[in-house]
Formats: C-alpha cells, structure tokens, sequence
C-alpha cells in the first residue's frame, strides 16, 4: 500500500509551493528596493588646522572656531578621520564629539 496523494493534489499542492517561492522573491525584491532614509547632510566639519581641532562650515569654509584640542594628542585613527574632516549634523553632536576629542 503507497501513501499516494488523491487525483488533482499533487498539482495544487506545487501550484500552492510555486505561489509562495514568488511571494518570497517579491518580497527579497521589495526590500532590496526599498528607499531607506538619507542621513541629514552635515552642518559642520570638524578637522586639523595646523595640529589644532577647527569647526569649518560643511562646504569647507572658515575655519568658524578653533579649540585647544590639539590633534597629535589623539589616536591616530581619529587623527586620520580629522585629515579628511569629520562630519557633523548638529550642536549637540559637535559639543559630543569636542568632548570625546577632550575639551
């Protein structure tokens, strides 16, 4: 005795399993697509200016202030992020960032 499926199953239970690999296909694409939010553009730059931590405005003029934070002092990796200026979106980020740079 085989375990055999009735007349006409065997056909919906693949057109059923076909219908769900395309709902989970169109759903990868879906999200793939999917637009995710954009960062706010920067507001400020934070870079070296001359060994010195200086506040430029995000198209690069200024500098706008200098502190004396004084960059050698710093690890070298922030040292590098400053050489190409680092990004900030807001006030209190920058007064987060001064902190962590130790002012």
């Amino acid at each position: 005795m085989q375990n055999e499926l009735p007349a006409g199953w065997r056909w919906y239970l693949s057109a059923l399993g076909g219908l769900a690999a395309l709902c989970i296909a169109g759903a990868a694409v879906w999200l793939a697509l999917a637009q995710r939010p954009q960062p706010a553009p920067a507001a400020y730059l934070l870079r070296d200016d001359g060994g010195r931590l200086a506040l430029y405005a995000a198209d690069g003029t200024g500098p706008l202030a200098e502190y004396d934070i004084y960059t050698r002092l710093l690890p070298e990796e922030d040292v590098l992020a400053l050489q190409n200026g680092v990004a900030v979106q807001s006030a209190d980020e920058l007064q987060r960032r001064l902190e962590d740079y130790g002012m």
